[in-house]
């Protein structure tokens, strides 16, 4: 009655696989994913000039060409994989891609005003990013922002919940999963958007000085 469960699981390890294919991914991109929503939801923190920016899981650069303004800030994005970074770089010649590991990062100290994951947290377990939260209380600056945007399941919202039961990202967690990671970081606004068929929350933190422990 249900459909053969071996059948729609190979299906989805066969979209996962093509997916790992830059340019199939950087399509999917366009045609599903509304980015102008996450330039909304940010956009008091994005909207200035003379940013020092740095985007981990950059990815294809297809969110950020659509997110960051790239010719009145300076952007750096980040990911691990090497296809993706020269995916990047050729389609956003005004920004600065590398390939680098979130948990270690090789920035001098206080460089960052804004440092931003955009829909990368449920893609990696919770001690990369535990390492990577760290790593980045060395190079934000005092008063820069982390931004974080990531999927939620959404009571309600069936379409939604069968697709992220499908995503490549295993690590889909609650608001409160989430939140969790800000220990060492105080939240300054919290709050849901919509992305796509998708529920989002947002996070917008910076870290605790030491009279904020």
């Amino acid at each position: 009655v249900g459909g053969d469960p071996t059948f729609g699981s190979e299906v989805t390890k066969l979209i996962h696989k093509l997916l790992e294919n830059p340019l199939i991914f950087r399509i999917q991109q366009y045609i599903c994913n509304n980015y102008g929503n996450v330039r909304r939801e940010f956009g008091d923190y994005l909207e200035q000039d003379g940013l020092n920016i740095l985007d981990i899981g950059c990815s294809t650069g297809t969110a950020a060409k659509q997110v960051i303004d790239m010719n009145r800030n300076f952007y750096i994005g980040m990911d691990l994989d090497l296809p993706y970074v020269r995916i990047a770089s050729r389609n956003n010649p005004n920004g600065n891609f590398l390939v680098m590991d979130g948990s270690n990062l090789g920035f001098r100290e206080n460089l960052f005003d804004v440092i931003m994951f955009n829909g990368v947290w449920h893609h990696m377990d919770d001690a990369l990013i535990r390492a990577c939260m760290l790593d980045l209380k060395r190079v934000i600056k005092r008063d820069g922002v982390i931004l974080v945007a990531e999927p939620v399941f959404t009571p309600g919202k069936f379409l939604s919940d069968f697709f992220l039961r499908r995503d490549r990202g295993k690590f889909i967690r609650s608001e409160l999963g989430y939140q969790n990671f800000f220990s060492e970081y105080v939240i300054h606004r919290q709050r849901f958007f919509n992305f796509s068929l998708h529920r989002f929350v947002s996070f917008v933190a910076s870290p605790k000085v030491n009279d904020e422990k």
